[in-house]
């Protein structure tokens, strides 16, 4: 038998998961004995049983044997007590396949050679022995054999609990097995799949519901050659719901009840008609009074893939995709270097002017000919009046310019030439603009994806022995997962990634799996991160770090309640994450540039990318927020939970302060915020902090007397060990205070992180 990790009751934890690991085995235990029952029951063709030693092939290692004492109970009881050397067959296949999967577990072949072996040679002996039966039965039971054999490898390749052709095999069986079953005129097969089918198209299920139909409909055939005309008729009913009322109850309904309709027509015997109507006509009324909620339209999720993805792969394809957009970067910088510059300068006004008036006026020739200079210099003389003014008027005209006989259109033509000028210049300064948020983007973009390839290039090295037992332990809960792998990074580092069909589990289980998990991978897990995509649950177990990081900010506006500062805390799994951003300003413009940095760069890093990549696309959508000049400053520190390494980015943010050591000092240079220039202008470095030890963050407003007072005070807290909230506010108050002296309000804000051990 498979090694299983049993929970140990006495951890007060564990005991969380014990009414999970107690309920969850035994409905699948109970659920694979049913589907034995329907498989060995199910008669195919009037004479092939294929379906109970399939099952017990195909089923997973923890519910097979279960399935097999089924399927056993229904071949034995089959056909009210009439037992045929067919049966017999059969019965000792069922058991040989038992064994085998007993004997050798995880091992596959064994078990088919033995369960379909036994049956073949089986149905010689009996053929070959004293009164043998003949030929017909050596033929019957090869005939099971091979579809025994089929349906079992096809389970084992599709396992019946992720949806997809494993389940529809599972539920032709039990549609085969009910196809056979009659209660008076009602066919409990036909009434079952119509009921399904149509409660399937009201939840907007179309391809699920189109599959059901066409193996369903394919197992009555098989079971009952009289239900074809039912099965024509669930089909057509099943693809007029999907075309014409897809996720509507009472059009789906009425859809399935015309397909249904058209299939008694089907019916050559009149007297066969009234059965299969009344038994499809009490399946679709069924979904009428179901709950609302089970019917609720559901958006189709795509099938997952069939084979795991390979990380290699994945890696070159990400790569690759990177230089692609590199490339389109560099290429388009390229091109528009190449092209020539169009370079719009005053004299197009003049030029424009002339093209516009005076090509047409009379004294062209003595204006632009004989007295040239003076025209262009009164022409010239325009522009400071143009650009102070915006418009021109006849008393604004230069002395050069007294002798023009149309003034006023003068005038008016100037207007009109300077205002196209002014327009042509601001769409070039927006192109330039456009042109370089794409290309910062595209160069964003492909060097976040550049990171993400090689990280999945190196996935760590695996640790096959414990994937094996953690999986044993989730199959244990009643849940098997459908990849379960540990690893080890670079650092040595234990971690877990389990992926389940989709479950839910609440905070006091989630704590209980970190334990046991940890127990069987002999590290200390944190309670695992949940990510639910695509129906599929995937729980991520990291080790926990040996800090943790106690968060603390306080803040003032400058005027009223509104401030252009905007600070973020939280952790990833193995780091601990600070941002401040002060906007431009103060005030409500200021409050949402600050804002927006804030919670783009916040997002950008739960991502996952660095502090660099998120600053650059960051300046990229203040770029963009509006026509409006945005900009806010970028203060970020991120620290590694594991082994205190802090990463400090800057960009215009005021200094910092790091207390190592109960010694206070600065961190910091001077550099422009983002959101101004085409690029990020920032500042990192690389500094080492232990337990105990503090990193402040604070705006520009909090040093209104410089960061002396500020360095001092920090020190004073770190040596009473002030919590980081009290420090904030202790920053805050006395920064407010020094401002109110000097008469220079300001935003102000402190954002303060400790680390303390792990287990403090």
């Amino acid at each position: 038998m498979p090694e299983t990790t049993k929970l140990h009751p006495k951890q007060p934890v564990a005991a969380a998961l014990a009414s999970r690991a107690a309920v969850r085995p035994a409905l699948r235990q109970g659920g694979a004995f049913a589907l034995g029952l329907a498989g060995g029951w199910a008669v195919l063709y009037g004479a092939l049983l294929p379906f109970g030693l399939g099952l017990t092939l195909g089923l997973p290692a923890d519910c097979f044997a279960a399935c097999a004492a089924g399927a056993a109970l229904s071949i034995l009881f089959h056909g009210f007590g009439a037992f045929s050397l067919d049966s017999l067959c059969l019965l000792c296949a069922v058991g040989a396949a038992v064994a085998a999967r007993w004997l050798w577990p995880g091992r596959l072949r064994p078990a088919f050679l033995a369960g379909c072996g036994t049956l073949v040679l089986g149905g010689v002996c009996f053929a070959l022995g004293p009164g043998g039966a003949g030929f017909t039965l050596v033929f019957f039971c090869g005939a099971d054999a091979l579809l025994a054999g089929g349906f079992g490898y096809a389970l084992q390749r599709f396992p019946p609990e992720k949806p997809g052709f494993g389940t529809l095999l599972a539920t032709s069986a039990v549609a085969a097995a009910l196809g056979g079953l009659r209660f008076g005129p009602l066919c409990l097969g036909a009434a079952a799949c119509a009921m399904v089918d149509a409660a399937l198209c009201c939840r907007g299920q179309e391809k699920p519901a189109l599959a059901f139909a066409a193996f369903t409909g394919a197992a009555l055939c098989a079971a009952d050659p009289s239900l074809a005309p039912a099965a024509v008729g669930l089909c057509c009913g099943t693809a007029a719901a999907v075309l014409l009322a897809p996720g509507r109850r009472a059009e789906t309904l009425a859809a399935c009840a015309g397909g249904c309709v058209l299939g008694v027509l089907c019916v050559p015997a009149s007297g066969t008609a009234l059965p299969l109507l009344l038994s499809a006509g009490l399946g679709l009324a069924a979904p009428a009074f179901f709950p609302k909620h089970w019917l609720t339209p559901v958006p189709e999720a795509p099938a997952p893939p069939e084979e795991p993805p390979r990380l290699s792969a994945a890696a070159t394809r990400l790569e690759a995709v990177a230089e692609s957009l590199s490339s389109l970067a560099e290429t388009v910088n390229a091109v528009y270097d190449a092209f020539p510059r169009r370079c719009d300068t005053f004299r197009w006004v003049i030029d424009n002017t002339h093209d516009s008036l005076c090509f047409n006026c009379g004294r062209r020739e003595t204006c632009w000919k004989q007295e040239y200079t003076a025209t262009l210099e009164g022409m010239n003389a325009l522009r400071p009046i143009l650009e102070q003014q915006g418009h021109l008027q006849a008393s604004d005209l230069p002395g050069q310019l007294s002798r023009c006989i149309h003034p006023a259109a003068l005038c008016a033509a100037a207007n009109r030439s300077f205002a196209l000028y002014r327009s042509r210049k601001e769409a070039h300064v927006h192109a330039e603009a456009m042109r370089t948020a794409l290309t910062e983007q595209y160069s964003a973009m492909a060097d976040a994806l550049s990171v993400l390839s090689e990280q999945l290039g190196r996935p760590g090295n695996p640790e096959p022995y414990k994937s094996g037992r953690v999986a044993a332990f989730f199959a244990s809960l009643g849940t098997p997962p459908l990849e379960c792998a540990v690893t080890l990074d670079d650092l040595g580092r234990a971690r877990a990634a389990v992926t389940l069909p989709r479950t839910r589990f609440s905070s006091p289980e989630l704590a209980a799996l970190a334990q046991e998990t940890g127990r069987i991978c002999r590290r200390d897990f944190d309670p695992p991160q949940v990510l639910s995509c695509k129906g599929m649950t995937t729980l991520l177990f990291c080790e926990k770090p040996a800090l943790r990081a106690v968060f603390g900010t306080a803040g003032t506006a400058a005027k009223g309640t509104v401030s252009g500062d905007a600070v973020q805390q939280f952790c990833s799994p193995a780091a601990a994450q600070m941002i401040l951003c002060d906007g431009m300003g103060t005030g409500r413009p200021a409050a949402v540039d600050g804002s927006l940095a804030a919670e783009l760069t916040a997002r950008l890093l739960k991502a996952g990318f660095t502090a660099e990549l998120a600053a650059r696309l960051v300046n990229v959508a203040l770029a963009l927020k509006s026509d409006e000049e945005s900009g806010a400053t970028l203060d970020l520190i991120s620290v590694d939970l594991y082994t205190g390494t802090a990463r400090i980015f800057k960009a215009g943010a005021a200094p910092g302060f790091l207390v190592h050591g109960g010694h206070a000092r600065p961190v910091g240079d001077i550099s422009l915020p983002i959101g101004i220039l085409g690029g990020v202008n920032g500042q990192s470095r690389v500094v080492h902090l232990a337990a105990g030890d503090y990193a402040v963050l604070v705006s520009d407003g909090l040093l209104v007397d410089g960061p002396g007072w500020v360095a001092k005070q920090l020190e004073l807290s770190a040596a009473a060990g002030d919590p980081p909230e009290k420090v904030a506010r202790i920053l805050v108050e006395t920064a407010r205070a020094r401002a109110e002296q000097t008469g220079r309000p300001d935003d102000i804000t402190a954002a303060v992180l400790r680390l303390e051990p792990c287990g403090h």
